[in-house]
């Protein structure tokens, strides 16, 4: 008879020991986009882990300062992350460029009327149209400034799966994609160019009055996929900036945290759990700044959300709606992110590491983004890889 101890770490009567928990790990990795003619991909902004049809993986989103990256999407298979090495290149499998809706600019844009007033409406589908048909192009131009991505299913096609995008500068935007096999594109010079992620809809957040920050870069951050059609978390990266004289604009505080439903028309529909959410999440600051940047939603339903600033994984209750401080990004098991990332993928300058995408793979590895920060000197991206970690203790289970 085998008799098995309740701390499930080893048995008795014969039993061979068992192993205890492996000591997690951490490991880092370049990331260059697809083909002979790869390059860095740059400032990957955004992180999710899921599948559409036959693809699956983790995929990434570049802001507008991405150079040759910026506003595409990126994806990277399984198979590829199990044979990555540390210190080395990720090649991504695919890539994807956002092209423009099915039916047209002008039938487009009547089926928006809800993303402003008239004339904030016209100006915000101007500003898209402008933003995707120079990314097609790949000429000089404003590029789309992506900032999250989640995976859910279509609002007006719940059988389909579609990627939900942020779109923040200047205006905080959800993009709705439907991803199709690259396909010949009139005027655009891609020959054998990237897939194509399609534009279905489009979604206007608007920041609360009183909590409207003074920079158009603060809007939001993080989306991940609610697990019912057309409901998402959402995070604002911050209200304020922490200091009234601060510079760089970098460093805000009071983000937040909700949970939204999107309207056919262009409009978001705030939850009223929201106002909770953010609440528990700024109780969990430390110092002056927290700047949510990434948010993720596991398998068990919790979510986790990346203070950028403040260096800590927040893990977040959407039944009790309570937060609490996760994993410290500078004190990981002894490991400071900031000082295993010291040269890679160049010399850092800045006090911390700009992680603004985050996700758990099938494994149960979690992955960090990193968005290199306007005052470091280079602007590719790496990833980081934390195995061993996940799950987070759930809330019953945390020390009083």
């Amino acid at each position: 008879m085998t008799i098995w101890l309740s701390a499930g770490l080893y048995c008795l009567l014969g039993s061979a020991p068992q192993p205890a928990a492996a000591e997690p790990t951490i490991d880092w990795y370049s990331l260059r986009s697809p083909g002979p003619a790869g390059h860095d991909i740059e400032q990957g902004s955004g992180l999710c882990f899921g599948s559409i049809g036959k693809r699956d993986g983790l995929w990434i989103v570049c802001d507008r300062n991405g150079g040759q990256s910026a506003g595409r999407i990126y994806r990277i298979g399984p198979q590829t992350l199990v044979a990555a090495r540390r210190g080395e290149a990720l090649t991504a499998d695919e890539e994807f460029v956002i092209t423009p809706p099915r039916e047209g600019w002008p039938a487009f844009r009547a089926a928006h009327p809800n993303l402003g007033d008239m004339a904030t409406n016209a100006e915000v589908l101007d500003h898209l149209q402008q933003r995707v048909e120079a990314g097609l192009r790949g000429t000089d131009g404003p590029r789309l400034d992506l900032e999250a991505i989640t995976i859910g299913p279509g609002v007006g096609s719940p059988a389909e799966s579609h990627l939900f995008v942020v779109a923040e500068e200047p205006y905080s935007l959800v993009l709705e994609l439907a991803i199709a096999d690259p396909e010949p594109i009139a005027g655009a010079d891609m020959p054998n160019g990237p897939s194509q992620a399609r534009l279905v809809a489009t979604y206007r957040y608007i920041e609360v009055e009183q909590d409207r920050g003074a920079d158009s870069n603060d809007g939001l951050e993080g989306i991940a996929y609610a697990g019912s059609p057309g409901r998402f978390w959402w995070v604002e990266e911050g209200t304020r900036l922490h200091k009234p004289d601060a510079h760089p604009r970098l460093f805000f505080a009071e983000p937040r945290l909700g949970l939204a439903r999107l309207l056919p028309g262009g409009s978001i529909q705030i939850d009223e759990i929201s106002d909770r959410a953010t609440h528990a999440v700024r109780s969990q600051r430390v110092g002056d700044a927290q700047t949510l940047n990434a948010l993720c939603r596991t398998r068990d339903g919790q979510l986790l959300a990346v203070d950028r600033n403040g260096g800590w994984i927040v893990q977040v209750d959407p039944k009790s709606v309570t937060a609490t401080r996760w994993l410290n990004l500078y004190d990981l098991f002894g490991q400071n992110l900031r000082e295993l990332l010291a040269s890679f993928p160049g010399p850092r300058r800045m006090p911390y590491v700009s992680i603004e995408g985050l996700a758990v793979d099938g494994n149960a590895d979690l992955w960090l983004l990193d968005d290199p920060a306007m005052p470091e000197a280079f602007r590719a991206s790496c990833l980081v890889r934390i195995s061993g970690v996940y799950p987070p203790p759930t809330t019953d289970s945390r020390p009083q």
